[in-house]
């Protein structure tokens, strides 16, 4: 991600810097999408599909759910309910569990 960064018009009008590597995940709040990240959240204007365009082309984030985009670099768990990330507990949609399980975590799999 090499620092990446965008900023983003808050819901207060103004706008705040996103450093990519601190978004720990974002949700979809239907017209609106709440940023959650290593140095709190806001919530900012937006359309998540738009979001995943640009966040995917880094390779580091995926599509988790309908409502959320989650940074696979901050993943700290998989369980048969979700994801775990920073203590937040992040539904997996079952159209999207195969992907960041076989190209996330399978691939980063410590084999002993």
């Amino acid at each position: 991600m090499n620092n990446e960064f965008r900023f983003v018009k808050n819901q207060n009008g103004g706008f705040t810097k996103v450093n990519f590597e601190e978004i720990l995940f974002v949700k979809s709040l239907g017209n609106y999408l709440q940023f959650v990240t290593t140095n709190g959240s806001f919530v900012s204007l937006g359309a998540l599909q738009s979001l995943e365009s640009i966040l995917s082309e880094s390779g580091k984030f995926a599509r988790a759910h309908k409502s959320y985009i989650v940074n696979l670099d901050r993943i700290d768990q998989l369980t048969p309910d979700g994801l775990n990330i920073a203590g937040h507990a992040i539904p997996v949609g079952g159209k999207f569990l195969d992907h960041i399980k076989n190209e996330f975590i399978l691939e980063n799999l410590l084999k002993i």
